[in-house]
């Protein structure tokens, strides 16, 4: 694995810990490699060790596989890659299957099953519902895993979501709790004493007659957190069979997360992606 050095760092250690924001563990795990190993660690073609000084521009190779991925294997549907690298892969998830399985030794038919035949290790940052399509971020190496964990739970990776609702609806920021349905318990509600949910309505446009299509962004990550809002406002998804009184009418929900904007977690370069899944509309 190779990284190009933005600033100066102390020693390599620190660059891992600091930057990448790699594990103790996974670090002693270099350091033992390294012991045994002299091309474990190089710096600009030499050979180097954990305490070895990095300066800008420096060029760091890391030779060493940190960790593997068991998922099963399925061939049988192709999956949209819109973005890879050495690092990351950025895929659009279709509606109607979920992100990864809870059972990685039974379950064969989630998005990482179908993503996994060509990598040795593909974890997911983040998931969405089944019943949600679009872009999923996964670590291709546990070099980047714990960098974009940390990123996405300081909301420095912007996820912006489409929704189809049946109305307009005014740009707005929705603040409220939420919490689990006391009638329902497979549902959340907005409550009084749930966790504080923030939801920003960027836009809306007419798509065609009682099809309006809503841009959202969120601060806050809570379970179902889109639904109940549109929900709360009068206004539900289209086809959400849970928070809308029609939802069972449709064969899907239209609900998507088809747009993300972070800078990359090595080269600091902005990213910015958007799905191409083309029947989110119909």
């Amino acid at each position: 694995m190779n990284f190009k050095i933005l600033s100066s760092y102390i020693n390599v250690e620190s660059y891992l810990s600091n930057f990448l924001k790699i594990s103790k563990k996974n670090i002693h795990t270099i350091r033992m490699n390294s012991h045994h190993d002299v091309h474990t660690i190089i710096i600009n073609g030499q050979s180097a060790d954990l305490q070895s000084k990095l300066n800008k521009d420096d060029n760091l190779e890391i030779n060493i596989e940190l960790g593997t991925s068991n998922y099963i294997a399925n061939n049988s549907l192709s999956i949209i890659k819109e973005y890879e690298d050495d690092y990351l892969l950025i895929a659009s998830k279709p509606f109607g299957i979920k992100t990864h399985p809870n059972d990685i030794t039974d379950e064969n038919n989630t998005l990482v099953n179908y993503l996994i035949t060509d990598y040795p290790y593909l974890e997911p940052i983040h998931r969405l519902d089944t019943d949600t399509c679009g872009l999923v971020i996964f670590a291709k190496t546990p070099f980047v895993k714990s960098k974009l964990d940390q990123m996405l739970e300081h909301r420095v990776i912007k996820r912006f979501y489409t929704a189809l609702v049946k109305n307009n609806i005014h740009v707005q920021t929705i603040n409220t709790n939420i919490g689990r349905d006391n009638r329902e318990k497979n549902k959340m509600a907005v409550t009084n004493k749930g966790k504080n949910a923030i939801t920003n309505i960027l836009s809306c446009e007419k798509i065609e007659q009682n099809k309006f299509a809503t841009t959202i962004s969120l601060e806050t990550g809570r379970t179902h957190q889109i639904r109940i809002h549109l929900a709360y406002k009068g206004n539900p998804i289209i086809g959400d069979k849970l928070y809308s009184n029609d939802g069972h009418k449709y064969e899907k929900m239209y609900l998507g997360a088809l747009k993300v904007i972070f800078n990359h977690p090595v080269t600091n370069k902005k990213i910015e992606v958007n799905s191409s899944i083309k029947n989110f509309y119909e």
